[in-house]
């Protein structure tokens, strides 16, 4: 098929448990977290990101991202 290269979709999940807010030192160490894993694999192709969240009021907060993104197949 002519050496033509082959993406595959991928996701990368993050959650952190407990409160995260503007400036929170929690936000600021996921936000580290997750530029970590993006310097340490510059080859990839960002597709989407995602957020969610739940807990709070009744039971703790859990935070999560999904990073979907095109790796090249080797």
């Amino acid at each position: 098929m002519g050496g033509k290269k082959r993406s595959r979709m991928k996701v990368k999940l993050f959650w952190k448990n407990g409160p995260i807010g503007n400036g929170d030192k929690n936000a600021h160490a996921f936000e580290d977290e997750i530029n970590a894993w993006l310097s340490e694999h510059p080859r990839i192709k960002v597709v989407d990101i995602k957020q969610s969240s739940s807990g709070g009021s009744f039971g703790p907060s859990l935070w999560l991202i999904s990073v979907w993104y095109e790796e090249d197949d080797a």
